[in-house]
């Protein structure tokens, strides 16, 4: 019982920090964030990027997922040996087969030229992707992560 009662107090102090608990702050996340430091306090962020483009985006429908629900995408860049630490931390996680998005906001689809990822109406990600694992947070626990061409490393996490 005093388990179940720490966890429910975990669980309201969570959900009073997160960004879908707020009706203003859905909408000021959900254009695109430079700032590394308020990243950080939605995911982990070990080691720090050099620079990020970010959004939080409530998703859901009254009766189905959410309506507090949120998805993360990011764009991280870091240093190369950092880079290398990320990379090793994504690949020690087994890789995911594909994964199929419906629309990824529109910022990042020239951002991260998504387009070779387009099929149809639905954006599939395929290899080698990975879980979210070294950015997972209390909030943001589910997504995947892929290493872009030029070295930058994509983010896709969702609340639930």
């Amino acid at each position: 019982m005093k388990h179940l009662t720490r966890a429910l107090a975990l669980t309201a102090l969570v959900m009073m920090a997160a960004p879908g608990c707020s009706e203003s702050q859905p909408a000021k996340l959900a254009e695109v964030q430079t700032d590394i430091a308020l990243l950080g306090k939605f995911i982990t962020l070990h080691p720090a990027p050099l620079e990020a483009k970010w959004s939080i985006t409530p998703i859901g429908t009254e009766g189905g997922l959410g309506p507090t629900d949120n998805e993360l995408w990011a764009v991280l860049r870091y240093s190369e040996a950092d880079l290398a630490t990320i990379s090793r931390a994504l690949k020690a996680g087994a890789a995911l087969p594909q994964v199929t998005v419906d629309a990824p906001p529109t910022w990042l689809l020239a951002e991260a030229d998504l387009s070779r990822f387009k099929h149809g109406t639905d954006y599939v990600f395929e290899g080698p992707i990975f879980p979210s694992a070294p950015f997972t947070s209390d909030v943001y626990t589910i997504g995947f992560a892929l290493e872009l061409p030029d070295g930058r490393v994509l983010i896709h996490s969702g609340s639930t």
